[in-house]
């Protein structure tokens, strides 16, 4: 239970404004792409999909199609 307001204080569990959403969606894209440079292409893919992103999600951070992250997806588990 949260500790009781006071006076003049504001609540930091609050609803985030609209564009507080977006940028920490731009936020999270930045990170994840930082977290995988200098990886080979095989690996990004498979450590974005394993932080949660869709395949649609990861072919857009690396510039390449939705197709072409399938495909990588199915050779790396086919590799197991």
């Amino acid at each position: 239970m949260p500790a009781p307001k006071r006076k003049g204080e504001q609540r930091s569990d609050s609803v985030p404004l609209p564009g507080s959403v977006d940028q920490l969606e731009k936020i999270t894209r930045l990170l994840a792409l930082l977290a995988v440079k200098g990886e080979s292409q095989p690996e990004k893919i498979k450590v974005l999909s394993g932080a949660g992103f869709s395949n649609t999600e990861i072919a857009e951070l690396l510039g390449l199609t939705s197709n072409a992250v399938n495909v990588a997806l199915h050779r790396l588990r086919a590799k197991r």
